[in-house]
C-alpha cells in the first residue's frame, strides 16, 4: 500500500451531507470526494468517478457501507450520505 493520509480517512478534510435528490459536486478547493460514506440505504445512486470503470447508473448501497474512488458528481434517489474530501 503506498503513502495513507490517515487525517483523509479520518474525515479531516471534510464533507458533505447529501439527504436530498440535487445535483452535488463537491466544492473548491477540493476537487473530489475520496469517500462516500451511506447513512441512510440510498437507492437508485448515481455516482461520476474518474478513476473506476463500468460503474453502473443505478447503485444501491446500504446503510453502513462506504465506496471510494475519486466522485466528481453524486446524485440520490434516495436515502442520505456523507460524502468525504479527498
Amino acid at each position: 500500500m503506498g503513502n495513507v493520509n490517515v487525517g483523509n480517512l479520518a474525515g479531516a478534510s471534510g464533507g458533505t451531507y447529501i439527504g436530498d435528490t440535487a445535483a452535488y459536486t463537491p466544492t473548491a478547493p477540493n476537487d473530489t470526494w475520496f469517500c462516500i460514506y451511506c447513512i441512510a440505504d440510498l437507492a437508485g445512486t448515481l455516482l461520476t468517478d474518474s478513476q473506476i470503470e463500468n460503474l453502473p447508473n443505478n447503485l444501491a448501497i446500504t446503510a453502513g457501507q462506504a465506496i471510494y474512488g475519486h466522485f466528481t458528481a453524486i446524485t440520490l434517489a434516495s436515502g442520505s450520505c456523507i460524502a468525504y474530501y479527498k
